[in-house]
């Protein structure tokens, strides 16, 4: 039966819903009926690591002057300055406070400007297995995702992505550390990338951007994060300090683009405009001025990387098969039955364990699990594991 009032893409989507938020729902329902210690929830990437001190010092005398009035659209002059001063000394490029823009997180970074490159039936490139939100967010504009599969070990597939580029090609997400599978793109990759691009634009005359998605930018173990600016001229940057500094609550991130970008200026007035039109009118003031306020906006991932050695360890004694997880707080084994979801809906029913399985991230055969959880729990989970994977020997 339709509610007369909604939409029918809206009723589409809510008929399909996302894996992820179910199995939040569940976990929420399960912890009610058997308390939090009985169940492992490892289907969300919500930070367990506190924010530095720094952070929260600044953010409780920050509270205490009261000062909560409108700012301009595009984020207060100091932290789009930090946050500049930060981009500049990550990726040796020349960034400034004019060309960042304070954002709703990076979902809403992505959103702005998806609004303000995007026309009615342009399409934008999503590498599969991808974050199931990037599909929405590219037909909330009027856009057309195009699924273009990673390789066996999720890295950019050039000759794959050469054949999903079309005249109608807007864009590409580019995602890393990478949601959901925890690897790091290469430098060579991203290089290899850029070339492909600008030998379409140059033979083409086609404007092509790469949304460059990295929330975890510095969530990273074992690797050094590529940089694109150095592989091509056209890269929005969308970021967020949810995962940096743990505050995903908080929805608190930013655009930037560095001097390379034609046509920037013309870019940085549109993402401006959309912020506002958007609704999203600022990004949050009193985080802006706790972050403004930092000394360092860099972090230690140390507790993370513990973290990630333990279900590592556990994960591979059980019998998993998985790739290396070298950033992010996820690994995206290989379910040992063809029916990812069978296996994942197994896993609740019979274990409280929560897991998530691919297909909600546009691919089959594998089950995605965050280990951004209290240590202790990811300790006590080693048994389930075990037996879980038993199961299906």
């Amino acid at each position: 039966m339709r509610l007369a009032g909604l939409s029918r893409e809206i009723e589409e989507n809510l008929n399909k819903g996302s894996w992820i938020r179910k199995l939040f729902d569940e976990g929420a329902k399960l912890k009610k009926e058997f308390g939090n210690d009985q169940v492992f929830d490892f289907s969300i990437g919500n930070p367990v690591v506190e924010p530095p001190k720094a952070f929260t010092r600044a953010l409780i005398e920050e509270a205490e002057k009261g000062n909560h009035g409108y700012i301009q659209n595009q984020g207060l002059p100091e932290a789009r300055e930090k946050v500049a001063q930060f981009l500049a000394g990550r990726f040796a490029a020349e960034f400034s406070a004019e060309r960042v823009v304070m954002t709703v997180g990076a979902g809403g970074a992505l959103n702005v400007a998806l609004k303000s490159i995007l026309n009615p039936g342009e399409e934008v490139i999503i590498l599969a297995p991808y974050f199931a939100e990037y599909k929405l967010y590219i037909e909330n504009y009027g856009g057309k995702a195009v699924s273009c599969p990673l390789t066996a070990r999720f890295e950019i597939d050039i000759e794959a992505v050469r054949q999903a580029i079309t005249p109608q090609t807007k864009g590409l997400i580019l995602n890393t550390p990478h949601n959901p599978t925890g690897t790091v793109l290469s430098q060579k990759n991203i290089d290899d990338l850029g070339a492909l691009l600008k030998e379409i634009e140059e033979t083409n005359g086609q404007t092509i951007y790469v949304l460059f998605d990295e929330p975890y930018s510095q969530l990273i173990y074992d690797e050094v994060l590529a940089n694109p600016f150095q592989s091509y001229h056209r890269v929005i940057l969308a970021s967020s300090f949810s995962k940096d500094l743990g505050i995903a609550g908080e929805r608190l991130g930013y655009i930037g683009l560095d001097s390379s970008m034609p046509d920037a200026d013309l870019l940085i007035n549109a993402f401006v405009y959309c912020n506002r039109t958007l609704g999203f009118v600022n990004a949050p003031v009193m985080m802006q001025r706790a972050v403004a306020r930092m000394d360092d906006l860099r972090i230690d991932a140390s507790a993370y990387k513990e973290r990630r050695d333990v279900m590592v360890d556990i994960l591979k004694e059980a019998g998993f098969e998985f790739e290396m997880p070298k950033g992010g707080f996820f690994i995206f084994p290989k379910s040992p039955i063809e029916d990812e979801v069978a296996f994942c809906v197994h896993a609740a029913q019979n274990y409280k364990l929560l897991i998530v399985p691919s297909s909600g991230f546009g691919m089959k055969g594998h089950f995605r699990l965050s280990f951004s959880v209290p240590l202790e729990q990811i300790k006590q989970s080693r048994d389930i594991f075990i037996a879980l994977y038993k199961d299906f020997l």
